[in-house]
């Protein structure tokens, strides 16, 4: 557990040359870093608790984890057919592969996945201090010198709603005060990146989650407040924004009007990459390189959309894996917002709420990036499986009150059903 906290303490800082510590491992791993070298560790570790017969097991037969084991070898089978990008497409999903029994056996209880989702939920807040830092020192947007902007607002509106959440469950005021704090926070942060996708992420995260908890008008309400943010408060993000809905080219700020001609062209040019290979698509890492042929600029670029670069380079039967496998987590998490009952099932209903309107915020900001490759998307979705296993156990739980009073509580996994029932 201290392995995976430590690891989530320095994701938002995994670029930062201090934690690089070679081209590649192996010729499997490129860009091999500490959080690279932590993940391979953990994965021994967990590889030995499942071999001693540890139930976590069970979990790897839990439908969003076989559906990301099909898609794996769909990515695979595509990069052999094609004959490129084979090792670049398998060692990026195979960390991605090694990440899943780690979290499964790592994450056994509820305050195993507290302490997980606000060790992750803090990690990003207080990367404010240095962001800030490095975007006075470039004189650019939010992220700068850290991360790549887009993508770093599209992890943060994935943590916003839990944010939240806590701050909704605290009893001391002090204690509420400060996750509406670290929740603020975040918002800011994703104002600061400039991102247009990253803000549309965020209205749809937090449409999401005022209305399943406040109602229509309440969901309306937060988003009138943000939009009113947006137009009232003068930040890049607002001029950026409405320069683009208005197509006033006049007072688009700089670089932005070839952006967006670049981001319509390359639109255009997954959908005719798609009708040209629906099967395979174009093989990985080719969107690029091919880029240029389909859209007439002179410079190759990836395709801006998450769900168009994978139909795109993987085809059309892969995409659809990976919407089973992110609906797939979605439900599983939606399912475990029904919790109710005991105090603790209320709170582990509210954290799979927080995490699924996240999670949907995130996907719906992925049409403006291509986010499929970002740890903090499949650290969520393996969460969901043991966010499913965890309400499993918590609705035994409070249906045999006296059993559990009087033994010891089954481990999560060996209550999951399996294979999960149909949504």
């Amino acid at each position: 557990m201290w392995l995976l906290l430590a690891m989530l303490l320095i994701m938002p800082y995994e670029t930062n040359p201090h934690f690089y510590l070679a081209s590649n491992l192996l010729g499997v791993f490129p860009d091999f870093t500490v959080i690279k070298a932590l993940g391979l560790i953990g994965f021994g570790w967990a590889a030995l608790r499942l071999a001693a017969g540890d139930p976590a097991a069970r979990l790897l037969s839990a439908r969003p984890a076989r559906l990301f084991l099909v898609f794996l070898g769909a990515v695979a089978v595509v990069a052999v057919a094609h004959g490129t990008g084979f090792q670049y497409s398998i060692s990026r999903f195979l960390g991605f592969l090694v990440f899943l029994p780690f979290v499964v056996v790592a994450v056994r209880s509820e305050d195993d996945l507290r302490r997980v989702l606000q060790v992750l939920v803090l990690s990003y807040a207080l990367i404010l201090p240095y962001g800030v830092r490095q975007m006075i020192r470039f004189g650019d947007r939010f992220g700068v010198g850290l991360y790549e902007p887009n993508y770093l607002a599209t992890i943060v509106v994935l943590l916003v709603p839990l944010a939240f959440v806590w701050a909704s469950q605290q009893r001391l005021s002090q204690r509420r005060l400060f996750w509406y704090g670290v929740g603020l926070v975040l918002v800011m942060e994703v104002f600061l990146t400039s991102s247009r996708g990253g803000f549309v992420g965020l209205l749809a995260a937090g449409m999401i989650f005022v209305y399943r908890r406040r109602g229509v008008g309440s969901a309306l309400a937060i988003v009138a407040v943000l939009l009113a943010v947006l137009l009232v408060v003068p930040s890049d993000l607002g001029s950026r924004a409405t320069a683009t809905i208005f197509q006033d080219s006049g007072s688009l700020p700089a670089g932005l009007q070839q952006s967006n001609r670049a981001h319509v062209a390359l639109f255009w040019a997954a959908l005719r990459m798609i009708s040209d290979n629906p099967l395979v698509g174009v093989g990985p890492l080719n969107f690029k390189d091919l880029s240029t042929l389909y859209t007439g600029l002179d410079e190759g670029n990836i395709a801006h959309n998450s769900f168009l670069e994978i139909a795109a380079e993987f085809g059309l039967p892969a995409l659809g894996i990976f919407l089973l496998l992110v609906t797939s987590a979605v439900t599983t998490l939606e399912r475990a917002t029904h919790l109710s009952g005991s105090a603790e099932g209320r709170e582990l209903a509210g954290w799979a709420e927080g995490l699924r309107a996240g999670l949907i915020g995130f996907l719906v900001a992925g049409f403006f990036i291509s986010a499929q490759y970002e740890k903090v998307l499949w650290l969520a979705v393996f969460l969901s499986i043991v966010v499913g296993a965890l309400a499993v156990r918590r609705r035994w739980l409070d249906a045999n009150a006296a059993e559990a009073e009087a033994s010891s509580p089954p481990d999560a996994a060996e209550l999951t059903p399996l294979p999960e029932p149909a949504s």
